[in-house]
């Protein structure tokens, strides 16, 4: 594997894929806030944190699971209908190495945390688009593997 420069080495954190501009929601709030704001927000999952801190996240599937128990989203709160202690990622971990998370645990969100905050979320769209980029710009095997997997 060839040597990579510092600022090779920076690309290739998940930091410079993350977004920033981040919806979140405490555990009070109910299930048909958090969807409102997921659809206002053109995404599928809102980062539940109480004071910064991920406490939980509230996907698509959670929103799919509360409709197929007939629940009324207007009472249910979020405290109890996410999905706790989901999984997260350091800002200063791999793309590759968030690649390879989300396919072995089947998650299209990571919550990004630094010092146990969160700053950031990246979707399986943002770690492809990456991939995508990789793969065209320097036939790298390495991510034409893991998209591969995560395609597959």
């Amino acid at each position: 594997m060839p040597n990579r420069t510092n600022l090779e080495e920076e690309t290739m954190q998940i930091g410079s894929v993350m977004r920033t501009q981040l919806v979140t929601a405490t555990p009070e709030e109910t299930a048909a806030d958090a969807i409102r704001k997921m659809l206002d927000a053109g995404i599928g999952s809102v980062v539940v944190c109480e004071d910064n801190r991920v406490v939980g996240i509230f996907t698509e599937r959670d929103v799919l699971r509360l409709a197929g128990a007939a629940a009324d989203l207007e009472r249910a709160k979020l405290a109890q209908a996410m999905t706790r202690d989901p999984l997260t990622i350091g800002v200063d971990d791999g793309i590759l190495e968030a690649a390879t998370l989300m396919g072995d645990r089947r998650v299209r969100h990571l919550p990004v945390v630094q010092d146990g905050n969160l700053v950031g979320m990246v979707s399986i769209r943002d770690v492809l688009g990456f991939l995508a980029e990789k793969l065209y710009a320097e036939h790298d095997a390495a991510a034409a593997e893991t998209a591969r997997a995560l395609l597959g």
